[in-house]
């Protein structure tokens, strides 16, 4: 059936499909983290889509050249799709550290957003750290409001100082970095 979603483990080189990703948001709430606290302040800045064809941060190649290392290193590429239409990308490295998995980015294109295509993403990303032999998914989350909530909506909890892991950290920055503990398959 064309209406069912679907999540389909991709090759590493499909990477290039992040140019079919809308990534375009309307903000609300940006959040940072103040001495160990997760403070949120009301936005309202739209964030464009990928730029196609430039090379600065917010371009398709910079988003690729962000992940092709860790695909390279192992990392599963999975898509969702409702019969052929890609409605969203996640990478996840379940062998980051010991026990450790990283969910290296999520997207959903923007016309598929609240359609269950990121929980699907989520779900597939949580198997495949566990198949891994991880215990924790580490999320390095765009500070927005649907990001942030999105990922505590699935357990996640800012991560203590502790728990950053300072590679990723330096990676980005202004993101906000959770962990999640992953439930044993029952």
């Amino acid at each position: 059936m064309a209406d069912v979603l679907e999540v389909r483990r991709l090759r590493a080189d499909d990477i290039v499909l992040l140019r079919e990703i809308d990534r375009a948001e309307q903000l609300d709430t940006h959040y940072r983290v103040v001495d160990g606290e997760l403070i949120g302040s009301p936005d309202d800045f739209f964030i464009p889509p990928w730029d196609p064809d430039g090379d600065g941060l917010y371009s398709v190649a910079a988003m690729i050249s962000f992940a092709e290392p860790v695909l390279q290193r192992g990392a599963a590429l999975l898509g969702a799709y409702r019969g052929d239409e890609l409605l969203g990308l996640v990478v996840v490295d379940g062998e980051y550290e010991p026990d450790v998995a990283w969910l290296t980015l999520l997207y959903v294109t923007r016309a598929a957003r609240r359609s269950g295509a990121a929980s699907a993403l989520w779900m597939a990303a949580e198997e495949a750290a566990r198949g891994a032999g991880a215990k924790t998914l580490y999320v390095s989350s765009a500070p927005t409001g649907s990001a942030v909530g999105f990922y505590f909506s699935r357990g996640c909890r800012l991560a203590s100082k502790d728990e950053i892991i300072p590679a990723l950290f330096e990676l980005e920055p202004e993101d906000i970095h959770l962990v999640c503990e992953l439930e044993s398959p029952t």
